[in-house]
């Protein structure tokens, strides 16, 4: 299938994205391609059309936008998207696996519903009832990890920082999203790499945004992050209440939204 071409394009360019860019006043907002332009040169597009039929229209009116793709443990990788301006609204996901199979699904919030579609038949895949729960879905369509298309994984062991370090990683994940999210997520070393790469792109983002110091010495890791939590919440919340350098936490808690909580699960 071509379609894994494309996705190792997908991932060099959101590690490219990470780059520094250069100081500017106008906050460097960095957002994820739009469908076609993330499986370029693929037969992913066209497989979404034959399986999706008369609703591909929809799901791809949720895709102007992309996150940071999430290669998952099982060899497949999950990209989701959302309507320009609309992240917790309107929104779709995909999951692609090198054989071709493909997994589906987008939400409309004024529909209250997740629609699933999958070449393996009707089951939900894992991945995307785990992206469905960040909605305001009713009860009686709560994703239920048995009505999966697969058993549920064991998540793999991660090392475990201290009580002291996860606090402090903690207060990092609530200034970036909220305290009600971060309250819910494992604070391992893996999540704190998501953290460190946030961090790093928010900066990068509001390289001339001076009201606050920035965090000194960034370095990839978990350490980093917990080292300096007091710093990079500062730098955050200020960030988060200029009303022109907001835009930058706004956009990278949207992209790295997936991945912190893939990480956060240990899938």
């Amino acid at each position: 299938m071509r379609s894994f071409a494309s996705l190792t394009r997908v991932l060099l360019l959101a590690v490219a994205l990470s780059a520094a860019c250069p100081l500017s006043a106008t906050p460097i907002v960095i957002v994820g391609p739009a469908l076609e332009d993330a499986f370029e040169g693929s037969d992913v597009v066209p497989g979404l059309k034959q399986l999706l039929g008369p609703e591909y229209l929809a799901f791809r009116r949720n895709f102007d936008e992309s996150a940071v793709p999430v290669p998952l443990k099982d060899g497949g990788l999950l990209l989701d998207g959302w309507r320009l301006g609309f992240p917790s609204h309107h929104a779709a996901a995909v999951v692609v696996y090198p054989d071709g199979t493909l997994h589906a699904a987008y939400y409309n919030a004024e529909d209250r519903a997740v629609r699933y579609f999958s070449t393996s038949g009707g089951l939900q895949h894992r991945a995307l009832l785990v992206w469905a729960k960040r909605f305001d879905l009713p009860l009686d369509q709560s994703p239920s990890p048995h009505r999966s298309v697969e058993e549920t994984p064991r998540a793999s062991v991660l090392a475990v920082p201290s009580l002291e370090e996860q606090a402090a990683m903690r207060s990092v994940a609530a200034a970036i999203w909220s305290a009600e999210l971060a309250s819910g997520w494992n604070m391992n070393t893996e999540v704190g790499r998501v953290l460190g790469e946030a961090t790093k792109q928010i900066m990068d983002c509001s390289a001339a945004f001076s009201l606050v110091p920035k965090p000194a010495g960034w370095v990839p890791g978990w350490a980093y992050v917990a080292q300096t939590s007091v710093q990079i919440v500062a730098y955050v919340t200020g960030a988060s209440a200029h009303r022109v350098y907001r835009s930058c936490v706004i956009a990278t808690a949207s992209r790295q939204r997936s991945f912190i909580e893939f990480a956060s699960g240990g899938f």
